[in-house]
């Protein structure tokens, strides 16, 4: 009888995930193809709530195959973590950021952990200034990340807006940005993760129309995350630095993100609020994030901005996102 994790795993998973956790076995005693644990991308990332629920209660419970059965009523609390120590380590590569400070994204703080993610991230606002007509702003932006090796990750974002000013409604292209950043602190022990990063903003919206600027902006940027007990923590700070001083004023830009699960589930709701900053406007964002899938891979977020100074120059804005991580699988496999 297999008494130790090691002889377990040669004694029940090998014969479907290899002794050496690569998934390739000489006779597959599965339809579906094993994941590479040897493969840091696939090790690394998921956090390890996410695995030990897939060893307790088996892989439908995460959206994986059902040919992975589940182990709680064989294996103790302490011994499934120890099984998921050991899957850890068959990742060979130091360096690597370990998914548990891959934190649920916030709607307006960005994250520090590299990620492979789409979103869709509309906002809808509405002004009313003393001796103006109402503004009504309709936003959406794309965001494409792409994460680079162990610990870099590229962005871009590609912004639609359409204003209505007294009537009238005009719109079309913002500005596009791009933006690099790169996680220079790391550490499972603390829970804590930093990153710091750089974005560059080009003027492809129209002045006229209200969707741009008319001047390259370069933001360079610090974002970070943290876990208190069961709570998370992220902020962000940033600088506007427009190129053309006359088109574009300086501005500080400083966010903090405070949230909280309500389980271990990949689909879990998440509920949270931030505090946004520019310059010295301040505003409060509750919002409620779903995983809208069992693997975690779709997931949704709705929220509303609710300004607590210059009310009548920012107004409320009702924001949100729609997430894909598409290197991850949406449905769940037979």
């Amino acid at each position: 009888m297999p008494a130790t994790i090691p002889e377990m795993w040669g004694a029940w998973c090998a014969r479907c995930h290899a002794d050496d956790g690569s998934g390739k076995v000489n006779e597959p005693t599965v339809t579906v193809v094993p994941m590479d644990f040897t493969d840091c991308r696939v090790t690394t990332p998921e956090p390890d709530a996410d695995w030990e629920r897939a060893i307790a209660k088996g892989g439908p419970a995460v959206g994986l195959s059902s040919e992975m059965p589940g182990f709680e009523d064989s294996l103790s609390p302490e011994q499934i973590t120890g099984f998921v120590t050991h899957m850890r380590g068959f990742c060979k590569e130091s360096g690597w950021p370990m998914g548990n400070l891959n934190f649920p994204r916030p709607i307006i703080t960005e994250k520090a952990f590299p990620e492979n993610e789409f979103l869709i991230l509309p906002a809808i606002s509405h002004k009313t200034e003393p001796g103006a007509p109402a503004l009504t702003e309709i936003s959406l932006v794309g965001l494409y990340e792409r994460r680079i090796g162990k610990r870099a990750m590229y962005e871009i974002a590609v912004p639609l807006a359409t204003t209505d000013f007294g009537g009238s409604r005009r719109g079309g292209l913002g500005d596009i940005a791009a933006a690099f950043n790169y996680t220079t602190y790391a550490s499972e022990t603390s829970a804590r993760i930093v990153s710091v990063g750089l974005e560059a903003v080009i003027p492809s919206g129209s002045q006229d129309k209200g969707t741009g600027h008319g001047t390259v902006i370069f933001e360079p940027f610090v974002t970070a995350g943290a876990m208190l007990r069961d709570w998370y923590v992220q902020a962000q700070a940033k600088v506007e630095l427009p190129v053309d001083l006359v088109k574009a004023g300086r501005a500080y830009i400083y966010n903090l993100y405070l949230g909280r699960d309500t389980s271990a589930a990949p689909n879990t709701w998440t509920f949270g609020v931030e505090l946004n900053g520019e310059n010295r406007e301040l505003a409060v964002t509750p919002q409620v994030r779903k995983g809208l899938t069992r693997t975690g891979a779709l997931a949704g977020s709705l929220g509303v901005m609710i300004p607590l100074n210059e009310r009548e120059a920012q107004g409320v804005r009702w924001v949100g996102y729609l997430l894909w991580e598409y290197l991850e699988p949406v449905r769940a496999r037979p």
